[in-house]
């Protein structure tokens, strides 16, 4: 008869006091702490590099003639607001760019918001045959640079009169852009379906449904979309140099190229035309911040 072999006593559970556990705490929050701070870092470069060139640009528009390109004059000493006032000298009709450049900015804006935003909802809502290839070609015209539109386009617009005014600028932006029909897309996806059907059963058709309940619930979206479309047309330059010719039809970015010659540049007044023309879209910004991050946050975008 053979004897079992004595049972070892189970291994006590760690504990909260098991050095082991203890130590694994210990790691896993310095861990986390190492993680965080890199993050931080990370973010602090990224802010100095897109804030630095704007506080550059501040700094030599506030700069003496003599000082512009001391690098110890990141503070200007002494400060002089010349530049701001000669910039008027330079650019006489510099109210008519800024004219311009309004008309264009908020005109592209709105037309690429309205069809857009219906293109979307379109896309999100509808079934009908051919829409998953529709959305596929939307997205493929993504790719296509602008550059290789270009010649035809400029070719139309010359037969139909419409150089050096703001409609061939404006006049594509009313039919939508394929990221902006996308963004609107994805946004619309995350409304729940019980808000339209709850409205047919009201008797609600859909254009009905879309604009009294659809759009206001869409305001982040169209707030988050509207400042970044009026930011590129405010801040276009090589389309608008292609259709926009003549100088009484330029608009703010030409006007400031024109202030670079051939041997020199108005440096500070060039400076203070860039800080004067990026205040409207800085204060635009400040405004409606909070609705652009859930705007973009909403349509499964940020990532």
């Amino acid at each position: 008869m053979t004897l079992a072999p004595p049972q070892q006593p189970a291994a006590a559970a760690a504990g909260p006091g098991d050095p082991v556990e203890s130590r694994r705490r210990v790691s896993r929050r310095m861990s986390g702490r190492v993680t965080t701070a890199t993050y931080h870092a990370l973010m602090i470069v990224l802010v100095v590099a897109y804030v630095f060139p704007a506080l550059w640009a501040v700094s030599m528009s506030l700069r003496t003639d003599a000082n512009m390109f001391r690098s110890d004059q990141l503070i200007p000493h002494p400060i002089t607001f010349e530049h701001y006032a000669n910039l008027f000298d330079v650019l006489p009709d510099l109210w008519r760019y800024f004219l311009n450049t309004v008309v264009i900015a908020v005109a592209g804006t709105a037309g690429t918001l309205f069809s857009s935003s219906l293109a979307g909802y379109a896309l999100a809502r509808f079934r009908f045959p051919g829409r998953t290839p529709l959305l596929v070609t939307l997205l493929l015209t993504l790719m296509v640079p602008v550059h290789a539109t270009l010649i035809p386009q400029y070719v139309i617009f010359r037969n139909l009169g419409w150089l050096n005014g703001p409609l061939p600028i404006i006049v594509p932006m009313l039919f939508g852009t394929a990221f902006a029909t996308f963004f609107f897309r994805q946004f619309f996806l995350t409304l729940p379906r019980e808000l339209e059907d709850a409205a047919a059963i009201d008797g609600a058709g859909p254009g009905r449904t879309f604009f009294s309940i659809i759009v206001p619930l869409a305001g982040p979206a169209y707030l988050a979309l509207g400042l970044l479309t009026f930011v590129g047309l405010w801040n276009s330059f090589f389309v608008n140099s292609i259709y926009l010719s003549t100088q009484d039809s330029w608009v703010l970015t030409q006007a400031l190229q024109s202030l670079i010659g051939r041997y020199n540049a108005q440096y500070g007044e060039i400076m203070a035309g860039v800080t004067l023309t990026s205040l409207p879209i800085l204060v635009a910004y400040v405004i409606v911040q909070r609705w652009i991050v859930r705007g973009i946050s909403m349509t499964g975008l940020a990532n």
